[in-house]
């Protein structure tokens, strides 16, 4: 493939997987399971994105630690369906793993063999992290697909629940995932309008990125909140096509529950069109009673951006465009080891900052690299809050054509003292492709710390585990390649699942296994379809 603007080939791939996904299968058109029923819904130890609401992806109780990470080995394979892109991060209870996949199937498979149990058709491209959540003594799973909808079914059956369409413009889409607390789902709202507007023809924009909180018990409608304010028209382009504005700052990633003061966080995007709003770029912290806008602190002002800003001349493309800066990632929230309540966030600039919970003011910040599109802090952070360090992982990335990202890259992990933002230790990463193609040597997923390790998954498809104090790279297995699978899209010539680049959600660790979803065909990086069940293996005395 060739070198896109990544929300180009983000984009376009979801509106794809859409139309098939939608010709592939009616929605709720449940299978019937090929194994054993669930024995249990109990012993989840991660909710969400983040592994928790706070989105620290830190996991304590897991058994993998450095004595033992070398015995890691691959269980088994399954092929997920539906496209060379999986986005779905699992959770996994007891006896069961939850994912998702590109063609709108929601399945349940057995932990230790990868048997399918029960499998739901969303009939939509499932992109968001699975989480789960106790209403009314029932155990339900929530996600979101890409069309607009939030779905809860029963874990225990995969019996569909309900649904909720909580788009209010023709070009919403879902792409963050939701978090639940207390009873809500909170629900984070993105759109394809950035791809729409490469058309001269079209009227840019008005698309408004929000929050939805939906009531958990039956998907109803409790409160919506914007970021940016109701678009105005703003004069016509050269060909007499009304502009509007100001637009955008979409929400892509799961939002962070700061419960003790009442609060949902959020990052958001750039703009889509002039004129540039002060909540682009932005943490925002919103009362999760109401909705109402507590606080926010922007980091890039007047970021306009839309894929036509990617072609010479283009009518929607605003004189004013931004580099398109954003925040993938979704925000921390954490205490430093006196105590004190702090919000951690990093930016694709290469940003990392710390901010006070209270007010949003910024205490400290470091920047790591050149940034860019697809370039610094990406997807997802981790803190080890023992050591009182966040890690912060950078791709920098470089896309061909992109003229804007100037200066040397600087991919790695980095971690950084949680209370004064003081570089710890550092690991660089780089020229590590050899003769891989398309590939890429920077940390792009988001990432996950355990109390002696950090796990990082490389655009190069090397998962890798660092130790936490120093920075060392103690452990690494590289899954570009095939793997035997158990089940999933396999046909006799093909029986295999099919691993590449390591992007988006990162590895999931609980107990004695870790599960990788391998496999990114955007930009100019490979694809895959492979879920791989890592397990430590037994050592000799």
């Amino acid at each position: 493939m060739t070198a896109l603007l990544r929300k180009t080939a983000y984009l376009a791939a979801m509106i794809a997987t859409f139309f098939t996904a939608a010709a592939h299968a009616p929605a709720h058109a449940d299978e019937a399971a090929t194994c054993g029923p669930i024995a249990s819904v109990e012993g989840f130890d991660t909710n969400g994105w983040g592994y928790n609401a706070a989105n620290e992806r830190y996991q304590s109780r897991t058994t993998i630690t450095k004595d033992n990470v070398g015995t890691l080995a691959v269980k088994w394979a399954y092929a997920l369906e539906g496209g060379p892109s999986p986005h779905s991060l699992p959770v996994v209870s007891e006896d069961t793993v939850f994912v998702g996949t590109q063609n709108g199937k929601l399945h349940a498979l057995d932990r230790d063999t990868g048997c399918v149990r029960w499998t739901h058709q969303s009939g939509d491209e499932i992109r968001t992290a699975i989480i789960h959540g106790v209403v009314d003594d029932e155990t339900l799973l929530f996600f979101s697909t890409s069309g607009g909808e939030a779905h809860a079914l029963v874990a225990s059956t995969g019996e569909h629940r309900w649904s909720a369409d909580v788009t209010d413009h023709s070009m919403s889409m879902l792409t963050g995932t939701p978090s639940f607390h207390d009873g809500r789902l909170f629900v984070p709202v993105s759109s394809s309008e950035v791809v729409m507007a490469a058309q001269p023809w079209y009227g840019c924009c008005t698309f408004r990125g929000a929050v939805v909180a939906l009531d958990a018990t039956n998907g109803a409608f409790i409160w919506r909140t914007h970021v940016v304010p109701e678009a105005q028209e703003t004069g016509t382009h050269y060909l007499f096509v009304q502009n509007y504005g100001p637009s955008g700052a979409p929400i892509w990633s799961a939002p962070t529950i700061d419960s003790a003061r009442g609060l949902v966080l959020v990052g958001t995007g750039e703009n889509y069109s002039a004129p540039a709003s002060d909540m682009s770029d932005a943490i925002v912290a919103m009362e999760l009673e109401t909705g109402e806008i507590r606080w926010h602190q922007q980091y890039l002002a007047g970021d306009t951006f839309n894929v036509s800003c990617g072609m010479p001349d283009h009518p929607n493309c605003q004189m004013e465009k931004g580099p398109d800066l954003d925040f993938g990632a979704p925000p921390i929230v954490t205490q430093t080891l006196d105590g004190q309540d702090i919000v951690l966030a990093g930016q694709k600039s290469g940003g990392v900052y710390g901010m006070n919970a209270d007010t949003g003011e910024r205490i400290w910040e470091q920047t790591y690299g050149r940034g860019g599109m697809v370039g610094g802090i990406h997807w997802g952070m981790a803190i080890n809050p023992h050591l009182n360090l966040v890690y912060a992982p950078v791709s920098d990335m470089k896309l061909p054509f992109v003229r804007d990202e100037v200066g040397p890259g600087a991919p790695g992990l980095y971690a950084l003292d949680i209370a004064t933002g003081e570089q710890r230790w550092a690991t660089p990463i780089a020229n590590t492709c050899g003769d891989k193609e398309p590939c890429d040597s920077g940390l792009s997923a988001a990432i996950a710390a355990t109390p002696d390790l950090v796990f990082s998954g490389g655009l190069d498809g090397v998962m890798r585990a660092f130790d936490a104090t120093t920075g060392q790279v103690v452990w690494s297995f590289d899954t570009w390649g095939t793997f035997p699978a158990v089940g999933g899209d396999l046909t006799p010539e093909s029986p295999e699942a099919v691993g590449g680049t390591l992007e988006v959600h990162g590895p999931l660790i609980t107990g004695n296994m870790m599960f990788v979803l391998s496999g990114y065909a955007h930009q100019t990086l490979k694809g895959g379809n492979a879920l791989l069940a890592f397990e430590l293996q037994e050592q000799d005395q």
